[in-house]
């Protein structure tokens, strides 16, 4: 098995699976509730793929495919995986959503 030598460890298909799962998760409960503190519907979606979305990569980069001999990589990896969530919800909602592009 190979070993990871940064910041990034190999990712196994079970960590994919959790992230795309907390992700779908996060997309199916945390819009309705953002929609009934009066927030917008773009807006609610985003905030709650990037909620779940860095939930989802943190636990993936810190517990599941991370080693106990890599915690020195732990702060670099929380915030990544909050650079992360960011990006990924940016282009999940506003690239694939239609709303740049106006389709």
């Amino acid at each position: 098995m190979i070993q990871s030598k940064g910041i990034i460890p190999r990712i196994s298909f079970k960590g994919v699976f959790v992230f795309m799962s907390i992700t779908i998760l996060g997309l199916l409960l945390f819009p309705t509730l953002f929609m009934t503190l009066g927030i917008t519907k773009t807006a609610s979606f985003f905030i709650a793929c990037t909620i779940s979305s860095s939930i989802g990569s943190m636990l993936v980069l810190t517990k599941i495919d991370g080693k106990p001999t890599e915690r020195i990589y732990f702060r670099k990896r929380i915030a990544l995986s909050m650079i992360v969530g960011l990006l990924s919800s940016a282009l999940i909602i506003f690239v694939f959503g239609g709303d740049i592009f106006g389709y």
